[in-house]
């Protein structure tokens, strides 16, 4: 990305966004996992549990991947080889 303060604020975005929503739903699974609801079918709650930590992890890496694409290095170019070099002999 050119503009780094555009970036920043992508990404304090998709924290507040993303991020918290994400960690709110992994304490809610885990709590929901650890501790014992009454449902009719007690696989229900376990679906209920690991699809709030699913999406919690999956909400969580959002704000990861904005960061890394934000304020990753590219400035690792490649010199293209010059013109005026004298070519190798043949071995």
């Amino acid at each position: 990305m050119e503009n780094k303060n555009l970036g920043i604020v992508i990404t304090i975005v998709t924290i507040f966004l993303c991020g918290l929503p994400g960690l709110i739903s992994i304490c809610s699974g885990v709590v929901l996992a650890f501790s014992n609801p009454e449902f009719n079918d007690p696989v229900i709650g376990v679906f209920f549990s690991l699809s709030l930590l699913c999406t919690g992890l999956i909400f969580l890496a959002i704000p990861i991947v904005a960061a890394y694409f934000t304020f990753r290095n590219r400035s690792r170019t490649v010199k293209p080889p010059s013109g005026d070099e004298p070519i190798p002999p043949p071995s």
